[in-house]
């Protein structure tokens, strides 16, 4: 069967359309018809891709599967309308073509769907909103086996994973780049843009953002990106010594496995310093404790969320079960009160100022790109609208990070002291100091 298809993109993203970059990471204005293009050549290359083995499968993923449906599910079904033989699957939210190619919908917050499939393509829209355990261990590694090409597109949040990817864009030959302001693009006619500057409820932050592609602005609803920033200019980000006389503690957030986030910290003299954090990681109990004991801190306490002391199926609680793995001095703060996420989240706001972090913290997917990347959203509860902290995956981070208030809050840190060196990697006695 014969299939003539024929493209017409935006002169913005002809360049796009006919090139043969393998990654491409594309920054554009909103309204630029961005995911429109980039399903235009996917169709075409799942019409055309050719190879031997098993069928080509290609995947468009967003943050969430409703977000993905909303935006490209509708362009998938126009684009294939007239072709017979393609099979629609709705509850899948799957494309079936006449040579067995399939175009999948996924939500990048589900993305351990996607664990052990290969891939041949994938496009991510809006990558900020996407954990980055999705690509670094999931998505990047179905599109080894045949070599499958990855497309990024989406508008700034602030200086984010996205920022990043567009950064290593431009610095890279192997990668297409694009960024595509409302002010050159000619999209949006001029009498639109004007309308919209004119509109008092739209700031020139939220324009320089949205229309004109600009990442120096902060995420909106961002909580903790202008303490980072301001860490940043001075200099509390960056390497430090590890000071063997100080007790690291941990505080924890707990959840699945790969969900449970550990902050190690510190405190020296008036500051404190954040200088590791475990995020991601699949380990059984006892593995995760050999984990940590393997790194060589002189630990002091480690505090779980009130949970910890939650009897499991096996009358046992987290608490316990690290206590026999061998993790001593592990403790449970207590219940807080209606709010305590709000209040976590005033305290560490108030020091700030006093926090130091280790250069380590700042990768893809790390602490600081989790903090940076933890804001509130808009919502609307019973007729009225109420900015309510976005649950998302830097949720998990930013809840251990916080819990680090409680811990003071409740006097649980022991002052500290000159104790007798054990050598690093084992735990020792803690005084009780001043708590």
């Amino acid at each position: 069967m014969k299939v003539t298809i024929e493209l017409k993109p935006r002169p913005a993203f002809r360049e796009f359309v006919h090139s043969k970059h393998r990654w491409a990471c594309i920054v554009a204005h909103r309204r630029a018809g961005k995911t429109f293009a980039v399903l235009q050549k996917l169709i075409k290359i799942a019409f055309e891709y050719k190879r031997s083995g098993p069928p080509p499968r290609f995947a468009v993923i967003s943050p969430t599967r409703e977000q993905t449906k909303d935006i490209c599910w509708a362009y998938l079904k126009e684009f294939v309308a007239a072709v017979p033989q393609v099979e629609i699957n709705e509850s899948e939210l799957k494309i079936t073509l006449p040579n067995k190619t399939t175009i999948r919908l996924y939500s990048g917050n589900n993305f351990e769907r996607l664990r052990g499939l290969y891939l041949d393509g994938v496009i991510v829209d809006e990558p900020a909103d996407v954990p980055p355990a999705a690509w670094s261990q999931v998505i990047r590694p179905c599109l080894s086996d045949y070599q499958g090409f990855a497309w990024f597109i989406g508008t700034p949040k602030g200086k984010d994973a996205f920022y990043k990817r567009h950064q290593q864009a431009q610095e890279s030959p192997e990668w297409y780049s694009a960024l595509i302001r409302a002010s050159d693009s000619g999209i949006l006619p001029a009498e639109e843009l004007k309308s919209i500057r004119d509109d008092y409820t739209v700031s020139e932050a939220d324009y320089r953002q949205e229309y004109e592609c600009d990442f120096s602005i902060g995420r909106p609803g961002a909580i903790y990106a202008a303490d980072i920033n301001r860490a940043e200019a001075e200099g509390r980000i960056g390497p430090f010594p590890i000071d063997d006389s100080a007790l690291v503690h941990t505080t924890w957030d707990l959840g699945a496995p790969a969900n449970t986030c550990v902050i190690y910290w510190s405190r020296v003299g008036l500051t404190y310093r954040i200088l590791d954090c475990d995020m991601g990681l699949e380990m059984k109990t006892g593995e995760r404790v050999a984990h940590m004991l393997a790194k060589g801190y002189n630990y002091g306490y480690h505090f779980l969320p009130h949970d910890g002391d939650n009897k499991h199926a096996d009358n046992m609680s987290f608490s316990e079960k690290l206590a026999e793995a061998g993790l001593a001095n592990v403790r449970s703060l207590p219940r807080g009160p209606h709010g305590a996420e709000e209040k976590r989240i005033r305290m560490m706001t108030d020091i700030f100022s006093q926090l130091w972090f280790h250069e380590s913290l700042t990768g893809e997917g790390g602490l600081l790109e989790a903090l940076s990347a933890y804001h509130r959203k808009e919502a609307r509860l019973g007729g009225y609208i109420e900015n309510k902290i976005a649950h998302d995956w830097s949720s998990h981070p930013a809840d251990a990070f916080g819990y680090i208030s409680e811990a003071l809050q409740n006097k649980m840190i022991p002052e500290l002291q000159a104790t007798q060196s054990y050598g690093r990697g084992k735990q020792r006695p803690i005084g009780v100091g001043n708590l």
